[in-house]
C-alpha cells in the first residue's frame, strides 16, 4: 500500500473493516486483514467526500411554506383527523380497560377497573391486589404509601438510590478511592462470574474481562462507562456475598461504598445525556442486585429510566436494521429482553401492571448459545444451539414472558379458554424441545432453570383455569367448591417450587436472588381462599407452606424486606387464622405458638375494621389475575 495514501485517511478504518464495522488497528495491513488473508486497502487521496446538493433560496421558500401548512392543519384537525382522533382514543381507552381488567370488555354490567388510590396517594391497579382492597377497606391501611412505606421496616434502612439522579457530594469524591486493592477485585470478578453473570446474562465474558482487569491494573485505559460496569459487578458480587453473611457489617459498609462508586461513574459518563451499552449493562445488574437491600418504588423508577435509556440508543429496534456485527445484536438483544422482562415483575412488587405496549420493540431474542460462540471477528449471525448454553435460563424466563399479551388475549376477547390451554401447552413443548430436555439437575443453574421453569409455567396454568372457573361462575355449590380446591392446590404447589429454590442447597449460590421472588398474587388467592373454605382439600398443605414462608420472612436474616405489599398478605393471614379458629379446625395455641399473637393494634386496624371477611359477598368473579410477566427476571423477576 503507498504511504501517502495510508498517511491522507489515517483517521479512516481500512475498507473491509469499515465495511463489517469492527474496530480496525490501521496498521498496513491492519490485523484483522492478515488474519483472514484478504487484501487489505485504505480510501485513496483521490477519494473526495459527497456533497450534498445546493439549497436555492426557492427550495427554502417551498419547505417554509410546507411547514406553516403543516401547523396550520395540527392545530385545526379536519372531519378526518378528528374521525381518527376519536377512534385512537377509544382504542386506547378500551386498551387501557383491558390491561387493568382483562375480561372487563365482555362481563356485562361490570365496570370498568381503573385501580384505586390507597393511605395518601399509593396507586394499585394490580387486579388480585386492587379487588382484594376494594372489598376490604381496612387492608388499605397496611399499604405504605410512597411517603410512608420507609419508615417502619422489619430490616435494616435499605440503601438509598437517588445519587445516579442528583449527589451533590460527587463532585468530592475519588474514584480511585472507592476501589477494592487489585486482589479484592479479582476475587470479586470471580464471585461475579458464579453467582451474579449465570442470572443476569448480559455481558460478553470474553471480551469483557479483558477491558475490566484493564479498569483495575491501569483505570485511565478504559472508557469512562467502563468503570460503570466495574463498579456494578463489585455491587453485585458484593451484594451474593452479603447475602450469605447479612449480619457482616464490613460488607455492608462495601456496598455502600460500591454504590457510590457507581453512582460517581455514572455521573463521570453523562449516563442520563449519553447512556451507551456498556452504561446501560452497569444498570441492568446493579438494578437486579439492589433490589436484595432496597424494596422501595425508587428502584421500580429507576428501571424505568434505564427503559427510557435503552430507547434512547435504539435498543428496542434489532441491531441486524443497522448493520451492526453479531456479537453487538446479540448483546443488544440480552440486555432489552432483561430490561423489558423485569420491568414488570418489579412493578408487581408495588401492585402496579404495566400496560403490554412493549414499546413498538421488534428486538429478537438473544441467540441460545455460549458466550464462545461469538465474537467481534464473526461475520455471520450465531445460529441458536440444540443444547442447554450460558442463555438457556434467562431465554427460559423470556419465552414464559412472551406468552401473556397472547394468553391475556385469549382469555378476554374470545370468552372461551380452549386457545389459552393451547397456548400453555405450546409453551411447555418449545420449553421442553429448546431447553429443559438438555438439561441436567446435578449443575446449579441447570436445576435454577427447571424450578423457574416449573413455577412459572404453573402460574399461568393457574390463571387460565381461574378464568374457566370464572366463566362457569362460581356459586356455592360443591362442585364449585371442588373447583376452588383444586385452584387452591395449583397455587400451593407453584408457591411450593418457588420456596424449594430457597431452601435447595445446590442453589445456594443464587439465593440472594431467589428470596427477592415473593409470590404475592399467589399468597394472596390462597389467603382468600383460607377464609372462604377454611377446611377442604390442599388446605392443610396450604397453611404448611403459607406458615414456612411467613416464617422465613420473620425469621431468616438472610431473607430481605418483602416491601410495602406485605403488611397487607400479614393481615390477610391473620383473618384467615381466625376463622380457621372459628370454624374449631385449629386446636388452641397450634399456630399461636409458632406465630405469636396477632394483636390489631399492631397492624393499625381498629377492632371494627378488622373483624371479619365478608365472605357472603366473596365469590371468584372479581379475583383477576394480572400478566405475570416475570419471576426472576426479575422472578425473573420477579422482587419483594
Amino acid at each position: 500500500m503507498n504511504d501517502s495514501n495510508r498517511r491522507y485517511n489515517v483517521e479512516r478504518s481500512c475498507l473491509r473493516c469499515h465495511e463489517r464495522k469492527v474496530r480496525c488497528d490501521k496498521a498496513s495491513p491492519c490485523n484483522k486483514c492478515v488474519r483472514l488473508g484478504v487484501p487489505c486497502q485504505y480510501p485513496g487521496p483521490m477519494r473526495v467526500k459527497r456533497r450534498p446538493p445546493k439549497t436555492t433560496v426557492t427550495d427554502v421558500v417551498t419547505r417554509l411554506e410546507q411547514l406553516e401548512r403543516s401547523i396550520a392543519t395540527m392545530g385545526s384537525p379536519g372531519p378526518s383527523q378528528q374521525n381518527v382522533s376519536s377512534i385512537s382514543e377509544t382504542q386506547s381507552s378500551a386498551s387501557k380497560d383491558e390491561s387493568a381488567h382483562p375480561i372487563g370488555m365482555l362481563t356485562e354490567g361490570r365496570p370498568t377497573h381503573h385501580g384505586i388510590l390507597v393511605n395518601g396517594g399509593s396507586y394499585i391497579d394490580e387486579p388480585l391486589l386492587s379487588r382484594v382492597l376494594e372489598k376490604e377497606k381496612g387492608l388499605q391501611s397496611a399499604i405504605g404509601s410512597p411517603r410512608t412505606e420507609g419508615n417502619a421496616r422489619r430490616k435494616p434502612p435499605p440503601l438509598k438510590v437517588d445519587g445516579i439522579i442528583t449527589n451533590p457530594h460527587l463532585i468530592n469524591m475519588d474514584i480511585k478511592a472507592l476501589q477494592p486493592d487489585q486482589w479484592q477485585a479479582t476475587m470479586l470478578w470471580h464471585t461475579f462470574v458464579s453467582r451474579v453473570d449465570p442470572v443476569i446474562k448480559v455481558v460478553h465474558l470474553p471480551t469483557t474481562v479483558t477491558r475490566i482487569f484493564g479498569a483495575i491494573s491501569r483505570p485511565e485505559s478504559q472508557n469512562l462507562d467502563v468503570h460503570c460496569l466495574l463498579f456494578a459487578i463489585f455491587f453485585g458480587a458484593t451484594t451474593a456475598r452479603y447475602s450469605d453473611e447479612p449480619e457482616n457489617e464490613q460488607l455492608r459498609a462495601d456496598l455502600r461504598r460500591y454504590q457510590q462508586g457507581l453512582e460517581l461513574a455514572m455521573h463521570h459518563a453523562n449516563f442520563l445525556d449519553c447512556p451507551t451499552l456498556t452504561s446501560l449493562q452497569a444498570m441492568a445488574i446493579y438494578l437486579t442486585c439492589l433490589r436484595y437491600t432496597n424494596s422501595g418504588r425508587s428502584v421500580f423508577t429507576l428501571r424505568g429510566l434505564a427503559i427510557r435509556a435503552a430507547q434512547s440508543i435504539g435498543l428496542h429496534r434489532d441491531g441486524k436494521h443497522f448493520k451492526l456485527n453479531p456479537l453487538e445484536c446479540e448483546l443488544r438483544r440480552r440486555l432489552w429482553w432483561i430490561l423489558y422482562t423485569t420491568d414488570a415483575r418489579m412493578a408487581e412488587d408495588h401492585g402496579i401492571t404495566i400496560a403490554e405496549h412493549g414499546f413498538g420493540a421488534d428486538t429478537d431474542l438473544p441467540s441460545n448459545i455460549d458466550d464462545q460462540d461469538v465474537n467481534d471477528d464473526l461475520l455471520e449471525p450465531s445460529h441458536s444451539q440444540k443444547r442447554w448454553t450460558e442463555m438457556s435460563y434467562p431465554l427460559i424466563i423470556t419465552e414464559i414472558n412472551k406468552i401473556w399479551t397472547p394468553l391475556a388475549r385469549a382469555t378476554s376477547e374470545t370468552g372461551d379458554c380452549t386457545e389459552a390451554e393451547h397456548i400453555i401447552n405450546e409453551l411447555k413443548t418449545k420449553l421442553h424441545e429448546r431447553y429443559l430436555q438438555y438439561l441436567d439437575m446435578d449443575i446449579p443453574i441447570h436445576r435454577q432453570g427447571a424450578m423457574v421453569a416449573r413455577v412459572l409455567v404453573a402460574k399461568a396454568e393457574m390463571h387460565v383455569r381461574q378464568k374457566i372457573l370464572q366463566m362457569q361462575g362460581a356459586a356455592s355449590s360443591s362442585a364449585d367448591e371442588a373447583a376452588a380446591s383444586e385452584l387452591l392446590g395449583m397455587a400451593v404447589n407453584a408457591l411450593e417450587g418457588g420456596l424449594e429454590m430457597y431452601s435447595d442447597k445446590l442453589l445456594h449460590g443464587f439465593r440472594w436472588l431467589t428470596s427477592t421472588y415473593t409470590q404475592f398474587h399467589l399468597l394472596t388467592y390462597i389467603l382468600w381462599h383460607l377464609c372462604l373454605y377454611p377446611t377442604g382439600a390442599y388446605v392443610e398443605r396450604a397453611w404448611r407452606v403459607v406458615n414456612y414462608h411467613f416464617d422465613l420472612v420473620d425469621n431468616d436474616p438472610s431473607w430481605p424486606d418483602p416491601g410495602p405489599k406485605w403488611p397487607m398478605i400479614a393481615q390477610m393471614r391473620a383473618r384467615a387464622l381466625r376463622v380457621r379458629q372459628g370454624n374449631g379446625s385449629l386446636d388452641q395455641g397450634e399456630f399461636i405458638a409458632q406465630e405469636g399473637p396477632v394483636e390489631p393494634a399492631e397492624q393499625g386496624l381498629s377492632q371494627t375494621n378488622e373483624a371479619y371477611f365478608d365472605l357472603d359477598n366473596w365469590d371468584l368473579n372479581w379475583l383477576d389475575f394480572p400478566d405475570w410477566n416475570d419471576l426472576a427476571q426479575s422472578i425473573a423477576i420477579m422482587r419483594q
